[in-house]
């Protein structure tokens, strides 16, 4: 049998001015500084890198995430299988 795929979880940016970006489609927030911030969505690890980065807010059942800060890039990377907390904790 076909393995069956999970829907994908709509994932849409919006950047204003490069102090306030917008994400929806966010799975998990697993590191955050005031220089990086890395989220999973169902398309790949984001990154988010600038200065003084705070996320405003974030609400874990629509996936949806608020980041105020001075946006410097946005870079995705392959989607990885999920590690345990002692294999991000030593990653």
């Amino acid at each position: 049998m076909p393995e069956q795929q999970k829907a994908l979880k709509k994932h849409e940016l919006r950047i204003e001015s490069r102090e306030r970006l917008t994400a929806s489609g966010i799975c998990r927030v697993d590191f955050f500084s005031e220089e990086l911030i890395t989220a999973q969505t169902d398309l790949g690890q984001l990154n988010i890198k600038g200065e003084n980065l705070h996320i405003d807010s974030l609400n874990a059942d629509t996936g949806d995430m608020l980041v105020l800060g001075k946006i410097a890039a946005l870079s995705y990377t392959e989607a990885s299988p999920a590690l345990s907390f002692f294999g991000r904790l030593f990653k």
